[in-house]
């Protein structure tokens, strides 16, 4: 073996190295929770970015892991800094990173039982866990999955089998053309995953929201008989819990009820809200989620797991083996329902061992900590929405029904909302101390704040709103 080999695989620099990088670590979260260092962000041009790192590259003075590290740190989006108010990722808890660190360098692929035995039984505890959470009994069963869009297409894809009837994985669907209804706010992985399925843009059957862009439960049937008389054969429908745009929880019950009637599977996407079901306070929203066929969870949304965690639980555990009913002689001996061999059940074969870091969290803080961010986060999106409600600067979407919350500046005489409030929010990510988003809801651009840092505080919210009505009068200009 050469000496550069060893070097490379040497435990004491790996031990040297590893504490070097917690130590950066934790002085970065020290700066960002407690504000000691301010920017969020700094904005850089994809091609100056680009040449920065690419010049880098083999760089003898920058070749070190300790300088390197530190530049990916400073260059990186800060989400533990309370400021940060993006995008729906969480602010990881360092005991899950640690655990993320543990499956990185054991490197245990979990498509095969005998390959990674120890997180594929810790999968199924941390499925069952949230299929009782959600409601289902002990029949149920599920994977963990790399994103609720892979999540969402695997249920779709098991809607698909179930539903059509035959054997629609070797000999296709004959020609038929299979759709699925959704809101019209609903995430575009349900659409990309129709359109994966071959369905085409007609496979999406979308469904009117009502005025707090929930799916109205009074345009289902109209919708179903309209697409229906085009030769559209629905399987299934899709709730949304919630939406991601604008944060609203589909009415649950009422698309339960449409499902039984028509014998169409009842998928819900709370990749997002789903981690209400960890407080009584909030899992109201959730009303109806345990009469679904199957649900996807998001971990590493307020579960403060890193990406990516999905939970795709199906409330009959045996729908689960019907996705991917296909041979691998040289990975299992025999076919059937084993729930130790994953890859009968998913995409992944060669799966991360992501099941470590929510099991990591359950054994170490139980639910309780999970209950308390998700409490703490809803109450800061419900406080921010007040805020901006009784702003006289400030039109607010919707009331919030989570920690999403859409609004924008409206006041004085300004020729075009839209573009006034996308320029805002360029100058407010440009100066670093915030980072938002916006989004588009009916043609109309709305600034959008997703509170994912359990630090940020009224006293941040407030201080957003002031800084964006500094920008707008002494900037905007």
């Amino acid at each position: 073996m050469s000496s550069l080999l060893k070097k490379a695989y040497d435990p004491e620099q790996f031990r040297k190295q590893a504490h070097t990088l917690v130590d950066t670590l934790a002085n970065y979260l020290d700066e960002s929770i407690y504000q000691k260092k301010e920017r969020v962000f700094r904005q850089f041009e994809p091609d100056e970015l680009f040449k920065n790192w690419q010049n880098r590259l083999g760089d003898p003075k920058q070749n070190d892991f300790s300088t390197w590290s530190k530049r990916v740190v400073d260059d990186s989006i800060h989400l533990h800094n309370p400021g940060y108010m993006g995008h729906q990722v969480s602010p990881v808890l360092p005991q899950a990173a640690l655990a993320d660190l543990m499956s990185a360098l054991l490197n245990n692929g979990m498509g095969v039982y005998e390959m990674g035995s120890p997180a594929v039984a810790m999968e199924r505890v941390v499925i069952k866990h949230l299929a009782e959470r959600i409601g289902f009994d002990d029949k149920a069963e599920g994977v963990l999955t790399s994103g609720g869009t892979l999540g969402n297409l695997t249920a779709l894809l098991t809607a698909r089998q179930l539903k059509v009837g035959g054997d629609v994985w070797n000999e296709g669907t004959g020609g038929q053309q299979l759709g699925i209804m959704v809101s019209e706010e609903a995430h575009y992985s349900i659409s990309r995953a129709v359109k994966i399925l071959g369905w085409g843009e007609e496979g999406i059957i979308k469904v009117p929201v009502d005025e707090h862009f929930r799916l109205d439960p009074s345009k289902l049937e109209e919708t179903f008989q309209k697409a229906s008389k085009n030769g559209i054969e629905i399987i299934g429908a899709v709730g949304s819990s919630c939406s991601t745009a604008t944060g609203s929880f589909d009415p649950l019950p009422e698309l339960a009820d449409f499902c039984e009637n028509h014998k169409l599977w009842f998928h819900v996407d709370a990749a997002h809200g789903g981690a209400a079901l960890y407080s009584k306070k909030h899992r109201t929203l959730l009303q109806g989620i345990d009469r679904a066929d199957s649900v996807i969870v998001d971990f590493h949304k307020m579960l403060m797991c890193p990406a990516l965690v999905t939970g795709l639980v199906f409330k009959e555990g045996d729908h689960s083996y019907q996705t991917f009913a296909q041979k691998a002689e040289y990975l299992w001996k025999q076919e059937g329902e084993e729930w130790f061999n994953l890859g009968k059940r998913t995409f992944e074969c060669t799966k991360d061992m992501m099941s470590l870091k929510v099991y990591s969290l359950l054994h170490i803080y139980g639910t309780k900590l999970f209950k308390e961010n998700v409490e703490q986060l809803f109450e800061m999106g419900k406080a921010f929405g007040n805020m901006v409600s009784d702003h006289p600067r400030f039109e607010l979407l919707i009331k919030p029904q989570s920690n999403i919350v859409c609004f924008r500046y409206v006041s004085g005489d300004i020729e075009d909302l839209n573009m006034h409030n996308e320029r805002l929010k360029r100058q407010l990510i440009k100066e670093g101390k915030y980072f938002i988003v916006q989004t588009n809801v009916r043609g109309e651009l709305y600034l959008r704040t997703a509170i994912m840092n359990p630090f940020t505080t009224c006293t941040h919210l407030k201080g957003l709103l002031d800084r964006l009505e500094d920008i707008s009068q002494n900037t905007l200009v």
